[in-house]
């Protein structure tokens, strides 16, 4: 019976991928999955230490240290690197190994004395804690980490936790290809457009982006910058028509007050270093 509820478990787990061929994974959906499961808080943890997911069970109450730490938070970074020096998975840890404070790995103060004391003590919360590191191809992605109050975790929680890390793994590796993927292509676009763009209309598309916000976004008078830049009107239309029709400026006309022009591909920027 244990083994086929094990299954069904790990099942719930893959089906995460099955069911998102063409889309990402949320690993926050990873951690719900995980948090139903073993009945316990769960949250993904990147190598730098940023919060990729999270989830938090009803039945657990929460470690009031870990209580700020939300998707796209990131842990203090001593608690990391501690995270870090798991190379296995490690159940039932100690919180105070991991640098808690007495009070979150006891439930009281450890300064309270007599009456008072054993009072705290009858209602303090024992936490179980499980941590499992996020290995693909020999590469620490980063830790999965899982605790409860009460029951501690056994193998079949164990098995599951590192299931769910693997499945982790793999999404934090296809994210890694689809952003490498998709800044190739964006360099690919930018060079092939220098490819076909005249000097002077590089040095148009220096004069325009050095007229768009941080953000860069603006709205340029061509006819105004020719004046104050030297460079011929033709140019800095004809840079700005190349820029669009790559993909790399969103245009807008806005009348008499100019061009409304927002760069979509950063690495343009690129041009004005050389």
């Amino acid at each position: 019976m244990a083994g086929i509820s094990l299954l069904d478990r790990t099942r719930r787990i893959g089906s995460l991928l099955h069911n998102n061929v063409s889309s990402k994974v949320a690993f926050t959906d990873i951690c719900t999955v995980v948090s139903d499961t073993l009945s316990s808080d769960a949250l993904v943890i990147s190598r730098k230490g940023k919060v990729l997911g999270a989830c938090e069970n009803d039945s657990v109450e929460k470690i009031e240290e870990m209580l700020g730490y939300e998707v796209g938070s990131y842990i203090d970074s001593a608690l990391n690197d501690r995270f870090l020096s798991v190379l296995s998975t490690q159940e039932n840890a100690g919180l105070l190994a991991l640098g808690f404070s007495w009070k979150t790995a006891h439930g009281y103060e450890r300064r309270n004395r007599g009456e008072a004391a054993s009072e705290q003590a009858e209602k303090h919360v024992e936490y179980r804690v499980m941590i499992t590191p996020i290995f693909i191809g020999g590469e620490r992605l980063g830790t999965l980490f899982i605790y409860r109050n009460g029951e501690g975790y056994g193998i079949d929680d164990i098995i599951l936790s590192e299931y769910a890390a693997t499945v982790v793994g793999l999404e934090m590796m296809r994210s890694k290809k689809e952003e490498n993927d998709e800044s190739d292509r964006m360099e690919k676009t930018v060079n092939g457009v220098l490819e076909v763009t005249s000097r002077s209309e590089t040095e148009s598309v220096r004069a325009v982006l050095s007229k768009l916000d941080e953000n860069g976004c603006g709205i340029v008078n061509l006819t105004r910058l020719s004046e104050e830049s030297g460079i011929s009107r033709t140019s800095l239309v004809n840079a700005v028509k190349k820029m669009a029709g790559a993909g790399v400026f969103e245009t807008r006309s806005r009348g008499v007050r100019g061009t409304e022009i927002k760069v979509i591909n950063e690495l343009i920027y690129s041009i004005t270093e050389e």
